[in-house]
């Protein structure tokens, strides 16, 4: 090798070439190893059989810190909860004297004085290994919100109702009307929605519980026109529980249960649709908290169903492609969701039968007057304004005796879009007055005479002349005072300029 690299200085290039070929054959060292050595100076060069030709041996940093005092360091770290380097630092003189005391630890003294000696940076750099290989990077974690349930049920996004154009699968949420404050009690609504057909169903809820919401959702299944297939919920307890999984696997119905991911609202896009248009459009977002409420809930409710189902047409997504940064979504013809029910086949002619003959008999107008009725005795409720003496025990037929009659809707029925509108902003009307005094009063005659003779100054070279003649009256921070002036003169310039303009055509037309 000391051979080699005596030869190597006085070869060409491609001699270079072939020597390191052989080298390379007989010695076994990788190419770039063997260019270091051949090209290193004579007070250097070594040859090394045993290693890299060469290579000097590096210095081994000494430790200063022995496997005695990782020992010590980590159950120091567990018992801190296992903190960051730099406020383990901070804490370490506390919790030595801490465990001592109590008798929990014993540290010789030359292991103490190391541990109080160390750095974050060193502490991090001990620990790393340790925070790698321990469960959770190094970090403690709370454990898993997800029950035995959870982890049976199975996931569905919202692509999973791709193959499903049968009724009967359902999107199911509920929706609180808290009015902004979780705290307390309050009623809640249970929505359901069939992802064919778009038939939805509501109910009011006294109580968020499992058995509660179990007991409304058979009622929606006995109110529904065509059998349950599958229910599709998220991860709330009052869903996913032993009582809901067992009731979807009774013998003899067999009711698919999934859920959505965690915290993907989009897998649930049909229901969450639904929550601002029957619920949030209709109800709003006050605090409802009473039995009345509940009961006025369920009256609504009750009509709302027909008159959402039989009589209200509603878009349905085709299809969606994404072109570039646009997305392109196309939708079936408008249709209620008793047409698609319907049109799908899937109900026995008995049942159409049913259907049509409950569509001839809902009338349109009074169930409208049925949820404006409501709405407005939920908002009586919801301000407290209702008297003091009436209370949970009026009865439904009591207050609809008090609202206004079908004949005073109907009157009202050209004008009731009218109060349902938003109302418009006033427009804030400007006095013309300054509140503060004008900084450049005195100063509007010169600044004119500047601006006719140069129409193109700009509003810096304008405050800078006016800084170099009155530096005392001047200054960066009126800018953007200047600027607005010089706006308004520029268009009360161009006013001036078109009336003249037409004056001179009026004159030549005269003539």
């Amino acid at each position: 090798m000391e051979a080699a690299r005596l030869r190597y200085r006085g070869l060409s290039g491609s001699a270079k070439r072939k020597l390191l070929d052989e080298l390379q054959e007989i010695s076994g060292y990788h190419r770039k190893s063997l260019l270091r050595f051949l090209n290193r100076p004579d007070d250097q060069a070594a040859t090394s059989l045993e290693g890299s030709p060469g290579e000097p041996e590096k210095p081994h940093h000494l430790r200063r810190y022995g496997p005695e005092v990782t020992e010590a360091l980590v159950p120091l770290w567990e018992a801190s909860d296992r903190l960051c380097g730099k406020r383990l630092q901070a804490l370490l003189p506390l919790l030595v004297e801490s465990l001592e005391s109590h008798g929990h630890l014993r540290l010789e003294s030359g292991v103490k004085e190391s541990l109080m000696a160390m750095s974050s940076a060193t502490i991090d750099r001990i620990l790393a290994p340790i925070r790698k290989a321990s469960r959770g990077n190094g970090w403690r974690r709370p454990p898993r919100a997800f029950s035995a349930v959870r982890r049976r049920v199975p996931v569905r996004t919202f692509k999973g109702w791709e193959d499903h154009h049968d009724p009967g699968w359902l999107e199911i949420d509920l929706v609180a009307h808290c009015g902004g404050r979780m705290e307390g009690r309050f009623l809640w609504t249970l929505v359901a929605t069939d992802i064919a057909t778009g038939w939805s169903e509501s109910l009011p809820i006294v109580m968020r519980d499992g058995a509660v919401v179990l007991t409304a959702l058979q009622l929606i299944r006995r109110q529904l026109p065509f059998p349950l297939r599958g229910i599709d919920a998220d991860n709330d307890s009052v869903f996913m529980n032993e009582l809901m999984e067992s009731w979807c696997a009774c013998p003899g119905q067999e009711i698919v249960l999934t859920r959505s991911r965690a915290y993907k609202s989009n897998d649930q896009a049909w229901v969450e649709q639904k929550n601002g248009m029957l619920v949030r459009r209709v109800v709003g977002y006050q605090r409802l908290v009473s039995l009345e409420a509940a009961q006025i809930l369920g009256e609504l409710y009750g009509a709302l169903r027909l008159f959402t189902n039989l009589f209200q047409p509603s878009f349905k997504l085709k299809s969606s492609e994404r072109d570039g940064g646009k997305i392109r979504r196309r939708h079936h013809p408008p249709r209620t969701p008793l047409q698609r029910l319907l049109a799908t086949g899937q109900v026995s002619q008995e049942r159409e039968a049913q259907l049509r003959d409950l569509q001839r008999q809902s009338d349109p107008l009074r169930l409208l007057e049925t949820i404006r009725r409501c709405q407005s005795q939920l908002a009586v409720l919801a301000s407290g304004e209702h008297e003091a003496g009436l209370g949970a025990n009026r009865s439904v037929t009591d207050r609809t005796e008090e609202s206004q009659s079908l004949e005073v809707f109907l009157g009202d029925l050209q004008t009731l879009w009218q109060s349902s509108q938003p109302r418009p902003r006033k427009a804030r009307s400007r006095s013309g007055k300054r509140t503060r005094p004008d900084p450049f009063e005195a100063d509007v005659a010169l600044i004119e005479d500047w601006l006719r003779a140069e129409p193109l100054l700009g509003t810096r070279e304008l405050l800078s002349r006016l800084m170099a003649l009155r530096p005392e009256c001047y200054g960066d921070s009126q800018r953007r005072t200047l600027q607005r002036r010089l706006r308004s003169y520029r268009l009360r310039r161009i006013e001036e300029e078109m009336d003249s303009a037409q004056i001179s055509k009026g004159h030549l037309d005269g003539f």
